[in-house]
């Protein structure tokens, strides 16, 4: 009986061999489901400036010239809004967002809102919240630094960041008091 005659006799064999280091290089290669689901939760976010991503640091002046960071907002949950006194968008939500400041407020919530200004000058801003009657902060980006950051292509822009750090949500436009709210209690946890 030759080599060929063996081979032939145990194909069986040979088959069985080849099929089990195929499967086990599929067992190598392709994780298991629970074991990728155990390393997605291990993910640490990017820095950056859409959902998802830690939240990239800027620094802008408040108004009595002193430079504020996001970073010294670290552990709360910040409200950020860019804006500009001319614009008729930004005009529309800061009423909303007044509203909800102040019931924050009167409640003793933690929340930070940064409304940050792009561009104009500290007494155009002051004439305007006087104006307006807004008691919201209100924070100067005067070369527009911070606003060309975050990668916003106009005004008004939001940013709804957790106490993590975490963006949960942006927005490119004038927001409803609905979404304005939502995105707030999202990120504060109250309701």
């Amino acid at each position: 009986m030759g080599i060929i005659d063996i081979l032939r006799s145990k194909k069986w064999l040979l088959y069985s061999v080849l099929v089990l280091v195929f499967l086990g290089i599929v067992y190598l290669v392709i994780p298991n489901r629970q074991g990728q689901a155990a390393r997605d939760s291990d993910v640490v976010p990017n820095l950056g400036v859409f959902s998802g991503n830690i939240a990239l640091d800027f620094t802008v002046k408040d108004g009595e010239g002193n430079d504020v960071s996001l970073s010294d907002f670290k552990g709360k949950p910040i409200f950020l809004n860019f804006f500009a006194t001319w614009c008729g968008p930004c005009k529309v939500e800061m009423p909303y967002m007044e509203k909800i400041w102040r019931e924050y407020q009167k409640n003793g919530s933690d929340l930070v809102y940064l409304v940050v200004d792009v561009g104009e000058s500290k007494a155009t801003v002051e004439k305007f919240f006087a104006n307006n009657f807004f008691t919201m902060p209100v924070f100067y980006d005067a070369n527009s630094r911070a606003f060309a950051r975050y990668l916003f292509r106009g005004i008004p822009g939001s940013v709804f960041i957790d106490r993590d750090g975490i963006i949960r949500a942006r927005y490119n436009e004038s927001l409803p008091e609905a979404t304005i709210r939502k995105n707030i209690e999202l990120i504060t946890s109250e309701i």
